[in-house]
């Protein structure tokens, strides 16, 4: 079980380590190669999660909101809070009302200067989109590893830094990726 700090956020260690092309291992925080993953090509960067269901999105939810600096919501139901909705409502009327998935709703949360947002399309994937040109320096790169481990420890499952696609495709790259069972930060 990670360690976490007086807000409940998830420590990051300074031990994680990754892979290198013929199987060395190293330090992994952050380093300055991980600046070119997020240089300023035009399109955005995706963090995702596989294979999960409406109960692990409700937990990363709810853990974004309780460890980030700040967070927002916006959705199209009156009937619910228009700034902290219930997550669990949320869903429920986006997924199981016929015309919810027409109506979508957004997660932002921001971890120091850099913002990372979500407009839900399917369930069985969490989704997560971040601007490169967010990630400036060492202090940005350290944000994205950050938002890694919570939504990973949140969903008990691997969480991927991919190139932007619409769904999930094996045949693209993961260019940072962060398993909770093993603690280990890799990258390509």
């Amino acid at each position: 079980m990670r360690e976490t700090d007086a807000r409940g956020r998830a420590e990051l260690p300074h031990e994680d380590v990754c892979a290198g092309e013929h199987g060395t291992r190293a330090r992994c925080l952050p380093e300055s190669w991980m600046w070119d993953v997020f240089h300023p090509d035009g399109s955005l960067r995706d963090i995702r999660v596989l294979d999960t269901t409406r109960g692990e999105w409700i937990a990363v939810l709810d853990r974004l909101r309780a460890v980030a600096d700040e967070t927002e919501v916006e959705h199209p139901y009156p009937q619910l809070d228009p700034a902290h909705p219930a997550f669990t409502d949320l869903f429920r009327l986006w997924v199981d009302d016929p015309e919810g998935e027409a109506s979508a709703f957004s997660f932002r949360a921001r971890f120091g200067a850099v913002w990372f947002f979500a407009l839900p399309c399917f369930e069985e994937e969490i989704e997560f989109s971040v601007w490169p040109e967010d990630v400036l320096n060492g202090a940005g790169v350290a944000a994205v590893l950050r938002f890694l481990v919570e939504i990973a420890t949140a969903s008990e499952r691997r969480a991927l830094l991919t190139g932007e696609i619409v769904r999930y495709d094996p045949e693209m790259p993961t260019l940072i990726s962060y398993d909770p069972v093993t603690g280990l930060t890799s990258h390509i």
